[in-house]
């Protein structure tokens, strides 16, 4: 099993749970909230990783590569933004930070 996947499984059961609590709980929307901004992270990862794991030879064919920090710099510069938007509602919250 891999980071992600195991992931993946504790963020499905994180949301069963949120999802059982009553509906305009504070506490629910926030949860929820936690898990879609996580889900986001795992994602933005996913997606960095897999980048810099390949590149592209002369016939224009996927060759698997090392990582390229600055594919896996970017993901984790998202997953901050990811984190802070569950804060949106917050009066210090800067609208910005989605750019």
């Amino acid at each position: 099993m891999t980071i992600v996947e195991f992931l993946k499984e504790r963020l499905d059961e994180d949301e069963r749970a949120s999802k059982a609590v009553p509906v305009g709980s504070r506490g629910r929307e926030r949860a929820l909230a936690e898990v879609a901004a996580k889900r986001k992270i795992l994602q933005g990862y996913t997606e960095a990783h897999t980048a810099s794991m390949r590149i592209l030879d002369d016939s224009g064919t996927a060759v698997k590569v090392k990582g390229d920090p600055w594919s896996e710099l970017l993901a984790w510069r998202l997953a901050v933004k990811y984190l802070a938007a569950v804060y949106r509602g917050h009066p210090l919250y800067d609208p910005t930070w989605e750019d």
